[in-house]
């Protein structure tokens, strides 16, 4: 039998910040990311202490990314809920002092964020230390993408379009762009900002192997990303879309069914043979 017309698009949760560093909120979202049809859950493994002392309104940003850091119990014990749940874990690394822990953890992929698509260094490390790079672009020029497209090895690399709209409006969202990222030999994937499903469908049907899209339990809960994510009801219907799309899509060739043969022998002929001169 030959190939599928499309890989089956694999479906990844942006956990983000959304856990709020809550155990108890982690294992719901795990719960149900996994009903509703997800593969694959991501989260984001910064450091706190490594925010830079310049950054803009520094005090804010590093209480708010202190009190959702996963420390490392933390990451172990959320690859272990993953593995018994059929999840497949994956996390954002943001910096070169993380790279080595996270690479010890024992997971193949890794998430690169659209702000260190350039980040040269930090690639080199991940690529040397993970079997998948998945990176987004949302942050970088078109001469930037030709260089990582020029740097990076299609067999390692995943390259996401992404716009850094939070949320993007349908205008934006230029899904044209995952064709360029294909033509040059990459798989390609979609991260999703916009709000609702139609961008997501979209991009599944236009062949995306991924879509990532942030994800909370509740757009009422407190965090800075809470209501710009979808619910576990929009997931659902991108699931169950992502679903439908691989059955229509079926097989490059076929034979005809049973059934078509029998209406076949039925009405091929019925006005007379239409065949003379072949």
């Amino acid at each position: 039998m030959s190939s599928p017309a499309l890989p089956r698009c694999r479906v990844i949760a942006e956990f983000t910040s959304n856990h709020l560093g809550d155990d108890r909120i982690v294992t719901a979202m795990l719960t149900e990311a996994k009903r509703v049809g997800v593969d694959v859950v991501k989260f984001q493994s910064w450091q706190a202490s490594q925010l830079r002392k310049d950054f803009a309104d520094y005090d804010a940003t590093f209480a708010r990314h202190k009190s959702a850091e996963l420390s490392d119990e933390q990451h172990r014990r959320i690859i272990a809920q993953c593995r018994e749940l059929g999840l497949e874990f994956l996390t954002t690394c943001f910096d070169l002092n993380r790279v080595d822990f996270l690479a010890s953890l024992g997971v193949l992929a890794i998430k690169v964020a659209s702000p260190d698509a350039t980040s040269w260094a930090l690639l080199q490390q991940l690529a040397a230390k993970f079997q998948t790079l998945y990176i987004s672009t949302g942050l970088i020029s078109n001469a930037e993408l030709d260089e990582l497209l020029r740097r990076l090895d299609p067999k390692q690399a995943v390259i996401f379009h992404c716009i850094s709209l939070y949320p993007t409006p349908p205008e934006q969202v230029n899904l044209a762009r995952m064709e360029f990222i294909r033509e040059r030999g990459f798989r390609v994937g979609f991260s999703d900002h916009t709000e609702g499903p139609e961008a997501a469908m979209l991009a599944i049907a236009r062949g995306a192997e991924f879509i990532e899209k942030h994800f909370t339990l509740s757009r009422a809960l407190p965090g800075k990303d809470q209501q710009m994510s979808a619910t576990p009801d929009v997931f659902q219907h991108i699931c169950r879309w992502r679903d439908q799309v691989q059955l229509m899509m079926g097989q490059p060739q076929r034979e005809l069914t049973e059934t078509e043969q029998k209406i076949r022998s039925v009405y091929v002929g019925k006005w007379g043979d239409n065949r003379a001169g072949r």
